[in-house]
């Protein structure tokens, strides 16, 4: 028998209101068949089966099932056939729904019919499609979404038809329909586009004649064309961005054709609005040399409109002020000469003002030295009203803090002298006022909650200073704390009742809580690769605990931080019970499997070994190295969020010479010899618990300037996010280190080396990462802040063993007065030991505390000192005779970097690095630091940062012995993706 038949019309096309009367009418309706006949028999039967059926086939769906409060051997309840059915309608997708019940032996067996809206969600087109098909659907999901209903399949193939029509397809024929599959609707389009239409003439409108031809070059279009409106406008843009580049900043174009001959050939009209060429004129007083675009933003806006100039007087004077000009004042007047406008700024910046001293006067309560920490006023700097006005404020508002409401502060300027400058003295007046304390604190209407509860939320107590802007975060930690307990719609409002000689005041908080809402039931629905406990793993809401803000925000956060969604929804439905709402998280998973590719060219100086008259010696190269990677992962394996990632990257780089010096100009051995290869397998949240595990195999074959190294191994690790900008990580890591080619001496070699050409290590590492950058690829703002230590010893597989840090510091900020330039300065420092072996070890010789060649610090480079090559910075005791690096146990790295924007797209930096490799820790000494400087330029490209670096060295050397001795190049030329740090 039908035990419920409900069917709401055209679910997805109501309001939120509409959709919540539907609810509320259908639990009336069903309310009043739970008392219909028939119906009492089944009621309080244990349920023995749920089946979901559409379109007459049973439907195999773990969402629906989530939505679903009948379960199987529970009692049949009315209630909970009425909250499933608002279940299913809440998800939008279902026309209507029928709930059918048989009752058998064992007890009853539930249907839900359901009939869904034809909702399309893929979509296919076929044909002579005469495009890309990945347009044609990307122009369908901007007009109609990522899914729609099937009724809209001919709005559909109108928008494909103009699409194809912009494309220059006027005659194409679009049919679609709507065909069911399994578990979805698919709307198949199919395309005729028939010929594309020609360029019959070019008309066009707003330059001479004498122009055409220019302006039909430069657009590169000629009758005859196939006509396609999408590169139309692309060719018009451009040549409008070229006229913007040659100061026609109010160009305009456009395009717009006339169909002849039934739609084989068109008119082309072209709409070339060149305007006026405009140039920017400063007259009177010389204005400091800099880049006017923001103050005059003609290029940006395309005008030079009346309001537009006169704005741009306002942030001239602003910024003459700023630099200490009080006075200035700045007017413009406009100058016509045929096709060209010159927009002239008259500046008259007046005397310059500097401040000679900060005076303080009526500061009874605040010391002299707390105020002057407090202002920003400095004897020498500008005099800048908006300074002075800020240290007034900031004095004021510590007083306020104290709790002396009623304090007034003035300042006083005083002229001193006349000059070059007229100095000034700053006077800061003070008139303290009285002290205000709390006397008492009462809270009204908290019937769910104790007084005692929420004065754990307010800092305002009983004996403070009376400050009123704490006194409202106070009051707005209520109305947190409340929110955060379900009290959706709490209102509080505090009211200060001051005595009348405003030396005390009485608090008193009002609240009006409202009805709190509690969590009926948490239901998750669209996920259909990724298991649901995985997702409520994450979730912080749970039934029958109040619907929380905080826990909302904390679950959407959660979930995004999983990076398997491409959607999330978090909804929220009543049964009409104020205090009662289920809450439905509704999730859009990602592809499961990406894949990634590209390539790149490394230019770089490196170190070669060349045969030289009276022998062999380190020469630096420019070298030429393309490179390609692949990568490909999967997400999501067995429904557990768990990850697999292969990456894969590939030089072509020409091997070290082998103890044979190769002759200048000989490349026998170039090809593919540099190489990386990693697998990587992540499991989050492990055991239940906070961390995630990394393990990690690798490939390696890496070209360093002296040796070559192939390295392979396993390393697991376990990390842990402690905030949004600090984590940890603990790991461990088995691997293999072979070195060849090796262009150092024998005599310079350590034995470490000459011992283990192939080095078994193994170790434990540790680190901790503080990261508060607002952009890892190019940041302008923030910190970096990391240690790294790791420790390999016999007892644990390692042939060697070392204990080793590195740290490192690096700090973004903008300049003051200029929020493009950006200013960065970075410190490293590595520190390393080798173990001795004990005398027991009798098979292999007692060795010093040098670490493997593969395991000590190198520096010199486009990420470390940028005046010289890679690994070349060192001294005697870390550079061989012949200009190799050997490395050494320590490194310090110090740099600083100035980011000066010229366009959009390019920019200068400047550079001063400093820092060395030493052989050892006792050896380090900021004396032996070398120093270089330099320049590059900077180009924002789609792939990011592309970064050319000219560094100079301050301080040249010679390496090797007396009879080859050779001075160090002055200069390292470097070329390289993203920022150095």
């Amino acid at each position: 028998m039908v035990i419920h038949k409900c069917q709401p019309d055209r679910w997805l096309g109501l309001s939120l209101l509409q959709r919540l009367l539907v609810i509320i009418s259908l639990i009336i309706v069903m309310g009043s068949t739970v008392s219909g006949e028939g119906v009492e028999g089944y009621v309080g039967k244990a349920v023995v089966k749920v089946e979901f059926v559409a379109s007459g086939q049973f439907v195999q769906d773990q969402s629906i099932y989530e939505l679903i409060e009948t379960k199987i051997g529970a009692p049949l309840s009315m209630r909970q056939v009425r909250e499933s059915l608002t279940h299913l309608f809440s998800l939008g997708r279902f026309e209507s729904v029928q709930v059918n019940g048989v009752l058998q032996d064992t007890g009853v067996v539930l249907q839900y019919e359901l009939i869904p809206y034809q909702l399309i969600e893929r979509i296919e087109v076929s044909g002579d499609v005469g495009v890309s098909t990945n347009g044609v659907k990307q122009a369908i999901t901007e007009a109609h979404g990522t899914s729609f209903l099937s009724n809209q399949s001919e709005l559909v193939a109108e928008t494909v038809r103009e699409h194809l029509r912009k494309h220059g397809f006027l005659l194409a024929k679009v049919e679609s329909r709507v065909v069911r599959q399994s578990s979805y609707y698919e709307l198949q389009v199919q395309v005729q586009s028939g010929e594309r239409a020609e360029i019959s003439r070019i008309v066009i409108r707003g330059v001479s004649a004498t122009m055409y031809p220019n302006v039909l070059a430069s657009l590169g279009i000629e009758t005859g064309n196939s006509y396609d409106g999408f590169d139309i406008d692309q060719r018009l843009n451009n040549y409008e961005a070229r006229l913007h580049d040659n100061d026609f900043y109010e160009a305009h174009l456009a395009h717009q054709i006339d169909v002849i001959e039934d739609g084989q050939q068109v008119h082309l009209l072209l709409d070339v609005q060149r305007g006026r060429q405009i140039s920017v004129v400063f007259s009177g007083d010389p204005m400091p040399t800099r880049d006017f675009s923001d103050l005059v933003p003609i290029e940006r806006e395309g005008s030079a409109d009346e309001d537009l100039l006169e704005d741009s007087d306002r942030r001239i004077t602003t910024f003459l002020q700023d630099m200490g000009y009080r006075d200035a004042t700045v007017t413009h007047k406009n100058e016509i000469d045929g096709d060209e406008l010159s927009v002239i700024f008259t500046v008259q910046r007046g005397q310059l003002y500097e401040i000679n001293d900060v005076v303080f006067s009526g500061n009874a309560i605040v010391s002299l030295q707390i105020l002057e920490s407090i202002v920003t006023l400095k004897r020498g700097d500008p005099l800048v009203n908006r300074n002075v006005q800020r240290s007034v404020a900031s004095v004021a508002e510590h007083y306020r803090q104290l709790g002396y409401a009623t304090v007034r502060v003035e300042p006083r300027i005083s002229e001193l002298s006349m000059g070059d400058a007229i100095r000034v003295s700053c006077s800061i007046d003070i008139v303290e006022g009285i002290k205000t304390e709390i006397q008492t604190v009462v809270i009204e209407g908290n019937d769910s909650h104790g007084v005692s509860s929420l004065n754990e939320v307010i800092a305002s107590t009983v004996g403070r200073p009376y400050y009123a802007q704490q006194v409202i975060s106070d009051r707005d930690s209520i109305r947190l704390y409340y929110l955060n307990e379900g009290f959706e719609h709490v209102v509080v409002n505090v009211e200060p009742n001051f005595s009348s000689e405003l030396k005390t005041v009485n608090l008193v908080y009002r609240i009006n809580e409202g009805p709190q809402v509690i969590i009926d039931h948490v239901l998750i629905i669209g996920n259909q690769q990724i298991d649901s406990e995985t997702i409520r793993r994450e979730i912080a809401l749970r039934a029958g605990t109040p619907l929380s803000l905080e826990d909302v925000i904390e679950t959407r956060r959660r979930l995004n931080a999983l990076g398997i969604f491409r959607r999330i929804d978090i909804r929220e439905f009543s049964h009409g019970s104020r205090n009662r709402r289920d809450v439905i998280i509704v999730v859009e998973e990602a592809p499961a499997t990406t894949i990634g590719y590209g390539g790149g060219l490394e230019v770089s100086q490196r170190l070669r070994r060349e045969t030289v008259s009276n022998g062999t010696q380190a020469v630096e190269r420019l070298e030429f190295a393309p490179r390609g990677f692949f990568e490909i992962g999967r997400r999501n394996l067995f429904g557990r969020n768990r990850s697999i990632n292969l990456f894969t990257r590939v030089s072509v780089r020409r091997k070290n010479a082998s103890d044979d010096a190769v002759p200048m100009g000989q490349t026998n051995n170039f090809g593919f010899n540099e190489y990386r290869v990693v697998t990587t397998y992540r499991e989050p949240r492990t055991f239940g618990l906070a961390w995630d595990v990394f393990v990690t195999g690798f490939l390696e074959q890496a070209i360093r300037p002296g040796f070559d190294l192939f390295s392979r191994g396993v390393n697991a690790e376990i990390r842990r996010q402690l905030t949004s900008t600090v984590s940890v990580s603990i790991s461990y890591g088995l691997g293999h280190n072979k070195t060849s080619n090796k262009a150092l001496n024998p005599e310079d070699e350590p034995l470490v080396d000459r011992l283990f050409p192939e080095v078994r290590l193994s170790s434990f590492i540790g680190s901790i990462l503080r990261d508060t950058r607002d952009d890892v690829v190019d940041p302008s703002h923030g910190e970096l802040l990391s240690i790294d230590g790791e420790l390999a010893e016999q007892a644990i597989g390692s042939e060697v063993g070392f204990a080793k840090t590195f740290m490192q510091a690096f700090l973004y900020r903008a300049v003051p007065g200029n929020k493009k330039i950006v200013l960065v300065a970075g410190a490293r420092l590595g520190l390393a030991t080798g173990f001795t072996r004990t005398p027991e070890q009798r098979s292999i010789p007692l060795l010093d505390r040098t670490l493997p060649i593969s395991e000590r610090f190198f520096a010199g480079g486009d990420t470390t000192v940028r005046g010289f090559v890679l690994d070349r910075l060192g001294g005697p005791e870390t550079v061989d005779q012949e200009g190799f690096p050997k490395g050494g146990n320590a490194t310090l790295i110090l740099n600083g970097e100035l980011r000066i924007p010229l366009t959009r797209n390019f920019g200068l930096v400047g550079f001063l690095d400093a820092g060395n490799v030493y052989a050892l820790v006792s050896n380090v000494r900021l004396s032996e630091l070398r120093s270089a400087v330099g320049f590059g330029v900077r180009y924002r490209s789609p792939l990011g940062p592309l970064r050319i670096d000219l560094g100079f060295k301050l301080d040249r050397r010679e390496f090797g012995a007396q009879r080859i001795a050779k001075k160090e190049r002055l200069t390292a030329f470097h070329i390289s993706m993203g920022q150095a740090f």
